[in-house]
């Protein structure tokens, strides 16, 4: 192979990598709709540091594919979904009330698998919401 086509290829390469990094660090923050029902919904664990380890623990199970380690949206699962899984440590987080983050983890979202029965706990699922607070940057 003559040097010019392997200066081309790894060209490509770079390019590839920094378009797809540059698309997980530019969605648009958009804040979704939440029927007031959950809006309002109290979170009875807030700040339960004991649940701490069953939310990153269910977060590993069932969110890390989507959502990427860190919550950045980035998971290996994520370019396959129609609506993208959003980046959970921007500071747009804050809008959401831990009800609004219970619906969006659990009911309200369409493509998604149903987490109502795979975490079927409502323990387990606050520990989720609870862990989705801590992961703002």
């Amino acid at each position: 192979m003559n040097k010019n086509l392997k200066v081309v290829i790894a060209m490509v390469v770079v390019s590839l990598f920094a378009m797809s990094f540059a698309k997980v660090q530019s969605q648009s923050f958009v804040k979704k709709e939440v029927p007031e029902e959950f809006t309002t919904k109290e979170n009875p664990y807030k700040n339960d540091e004991s649940l701490k380890m069953i939310g990153l623990r269910n977060f590993n199970r069932h969110c890390v594919s989507c959502h990427g380690k860190k919550g950045e949206g980035d998971g290996v699962m994520a370019k396959n979904l129609k609506t993208s899984p959003g980046n959970l440590t921007l500071s747009e987080m804050d809008q959401y009330s831990d009800g609004d983050i219970y619906y969006l983890s659990f009911i309200g979202i369409a493509d998604r698998p149903d987490f109502m029965k795979l975490i079927p706990s409502e323990e387990d699922k606050w520990a989720v919401v609870n862990y989705v607070r801590s992961l703002k940057k």
